[in-house]
């Protein structure tokens, strides 16, 4: 398979970019209940010391409370990490998988070349957005009144390098590596994996293409799947990220304890039990199934409608040539 032209790897990178952007649009609201649950030590039930006491209540008391911007608190910053992670992860992935395809053991091993190649885009799709999930992770989760929850993305990124340097802007890359492998790893091979289940459903005139809505469900039980797998590191990364400033979150309650890994591990199950690791899944499943729906299958129709294009016209262009 001949390596991808610049002109092809620009359109996966703005495929990308547009399917991030329009995942972010579409999730944001469950986004900031997920943050929000989090960093939450009460139970996240019908609790009398309990900010928020489940998906539905949430939405109502930040509604009631900070508005739409509440619910979409974070919005700018996060439209940044999500442009900035899915340009880079899927152009990243295309450059490994087309890399891949000249070697004979990641051909025969189609399922384990979609697990590595996912996992290893979605880590520099994660190196490259770290600062900002950092930011957007501070203004979601501040009191609404307080000067960081109105910082925007880039006064943000001032804020945080000004107090904390690059160990603030970088706080919980470990652990955002080690979810994002299995994570992203595991979205691309139950989603490939469902395609061709679909594909192979069909008969065999008809395996070319799978129908938008096949793409969207496909997408959206790979998102739930995956993310049920990693969803713990998930929260411990939420938790440490936001340790430097517990003065700003006085009115969710107590704030975790999590100056280390280990020492947030040890008292998130001390104090909250094994389904403490759990906090949020709720909407953070319903965000993983809608955000990884929307997102391999905008992808996937752009690639179908512009990229495949864009490769049968230069694939012709050499056939002429050689002739």
């Amino acid at each position: 398979m001949p390596e991808n032209s610049v002109q092809i790897q620009i359109m996966q990178a703005v495929g990308g970019g547009i399917a991030g952007a329009a995942t972010r649009a579409i999730t944001q609201p469950l986004d900031v209940l997920k943050i929000r649950f989090q960093m939450q030590v009460e139970p996240v039930t019908n609790h009398h010391g309990s900010k928020y006491r489940g998906v539905i209540h949430a939405f109502k008391s930040v509604y009631a409370e900070e508005g739409m911007r509440g619910m979409f608190r974070g919005h700018n910053s996060g439209q940044v990490l999500s442009i900035s992670y899915a340009l880079v992860q899927f152009w990243s992935y295309e450059q490994l998988r087309s890399m891949a395809h000249q070697w004979d053991f990641w051909t025969e091993r189609p399922f384990l070349m979609f697990f590595i190649c996912g996992g290893i885009a979605g880590c520099l799709g994660a190196v490259a957005a770290q600062p900002f999930d950092v930011v957007r992770t501070q203004m979601v989760a501040a009191d609404p009144s307080s000067r960081r929850s109105q910082m925007n993305t880039f006064s943000g990124l001032r804020k945080v390098y000004r107090m904390e340097g690059w160990t603030g802007l970088s706080r919980g890359l470990p652990f955002t590596l080690v979810q994002v492998f299995p994570l992203v790893g595991a979205n691309f091979l139950f989603y490939k994996y469902l395609n061709a289940a679909v594909l192979m459903a069909k008969p065999p005139d008809q395996r070319q293409e799978i129908h938008g809505g096949f793409l969207f469900l496909n997408g959206a039980l790979s998102g739930v799947l995956a993310k049920m797998i990693v969803y713990p590191a998930d929260l411990l990364k939420k938790r440490i990220q936001l340790m430097a400033f517990k003065q700003e979150r006085k009115t969710f309650g107590r704030n975790p304890e999590c100056p280390t890994i280990l020492g947030c591990i040890t008292t998130t199950f001390r104090e909250e039990g094994f389904g403490g690791f759990y906090k949020g899944m709720s909407p953070t499943l319903l965000k993983a199934g809608l955000m990884s729906a929307v997102y391999f299958s905008i992808y996937d129709m752009f690639k179908r409608h512009y990229i495949a294009p864009m490769k049968e016209a230069e694939k012709n262009r050499h056939k002429r040539d050689k002739a």
